[in-house]
C-alpha cells in the first residue's frame, strides 16, 4: 500500500498558523509537522509535546532566512545583518556562493535549532527547511553535511510533484542539483505542494497525490494551513485548515490506495 505523510510547515511561525497545526493534529488529520524552532515560543513547544507521538512526528523546519538565530549573533555574524536579523534566502545564497559564509556557523545554529526542540522533549524524526534551503544548489549539500553529521537520518526530498507553474520548474532543478546530497538520508520519494499554487480542494488533493504516487511509494504532502491568512504571502492557509480539517483527506486517500504515516513510520 501506498504511503502518504501529510506534513504542516511553519508551527511557531505565527499564533493562526500554530494554534491551526495544534488542532489538526490533535484531531488526527495530519500526521507530521515541522518546527521553526526559533520562532516558536516555550509554551508553543511545551503544547506540541503533549500532542507528538508515533503516529505525529515533529521535525525540525530549518530556519536560516527567517528572524533571529537562536545563536549570539556574535558567534554566526555570517548569518546575519547589521541588525541581527538572518538575511532573506537570496541574499543568503549570493553570500555563500560567494564565499561570506562560514559553515562552521551554519552548523552551530543548526546544532543550536536542534537542541531546542530535544531540550523541549520534541527530539526531532526528521528535518525539511524555510523555502527549501536545504536544497539549494551548493548551500543545500552544505545543509544536507551538517543536518547528517548532528545525527538527522530523514528528510524531505523535494520534487515539487505535479507542479509546472515557473517555481514549480525552479524547485525541480533545485531538487536535481542536490540529489547526491541526500545519499544516505531516508526520503520520501515523491513531494506534493500542490496547494502552494492553489486553494486547497479535493480535485487538486487527488490530482497531487495520485500523480506523486504514481512516482514513489512513500509520499509527503507538504501543507501550511492557518486560522488567518498571512499579510503579503502568496499561501492560502485558510482553505487548507478548512480542507483538513473535514477529514475528507482519509477518505480521498483510501480511494487512491493509500494510507496515512508519519516520518517516524516509514524507513527507506
Amino acid at each position: 500500500m501506498k504511503k502518504l505523510i501529510i506534513n504542516c510547515d511553519d508551527y511557531g511561525w505565527d499564533a493562526p498558523a500554530t494554534q491551526a497545526i495544534l488542532e489538526l493534529g490533535a484531531a488526527g488529520q495530519v500526521s507530521s509537522t515541522t518546527v521553526m524552532a526559533n520562532f516558536a515560543s516555550d509554551a508553543e513547544l511545551r503544547a506540541l509535546a503533549k500532542l507528538a507521538s508515533p503516529t505525529l512526528s515533529v521535525g525540525l523546519h530549518l530556519t536560516l532566512n527567517a528572524g533571529q538565530p537562536l545563536s549570539a549573533a556574535s558567534q554566526v555574524p555570517s548569518l546575519v545583518d547589521a541588525n541581527g536579523q538572518f538575511y532573506s534566502s537570496s541574499q543568503l545564497w549570493q553570500r555563500f556562493l560567494l564565499g561570506q559564509v562560514r559553515s562552521a556557523e551554519l552548523k552551530l545554529e543548526i546544532a543550536a535549532q536542534l537542541r531546542r526542540l530535544a531540550a523541549a522533549g520534541l527530539p526531532p524524526s526528521h528535518a525539511d527547511s524555510h523555502q527549501h534551503l536545504h536544497q539549494y544548489p551548493l548551500l543545500g549539500p552544505a545543509l544536507l553535511g551538517s543536518l547528517r553529521e548532528l545525527g538527522v537520518r530523514r528528510v524531505r526530498r523535494l520534487t515539487a510533484a505535479g507542479r509546472l507553474d515557473g517555481r514549480g520548474l525552479v524547485l525541480q532543478a533545485f531538487a536535481l542539483s542536490s540529489r547526491r546530497a541526500l545519499r544516505g538520508f531516508a526520503t520520501p520519494g515523491a513531494l506534493v505542494s500542490t496547494f502552494s499554487t492553489e486553494a486547497a480542494s479535493a480535485a487538486g488533493f487527488r490530482r497531487g497525490v495520485g500523480a506523486a504516487f504514481g512516482q514513489a511509494q512513500v509520499v509527503e504532502f507538504m501543507s501550511h494551513p492557518g486560522l488567518s491568512e498571512r499579510p503579503g504571502s502568496p499561501l492560502m492557509r485558510v482553505p487548507e485548515y478548512t480542507f483538513w480539517r473535514s477529514g475528507e483527506a482519509h477518505e480521498l486517500l483510501r480511494e487512491l490506495g493509500g494510507e496515512l504515516v508519519s516520518y517516524a513510520q516509514f524507513a527507506q
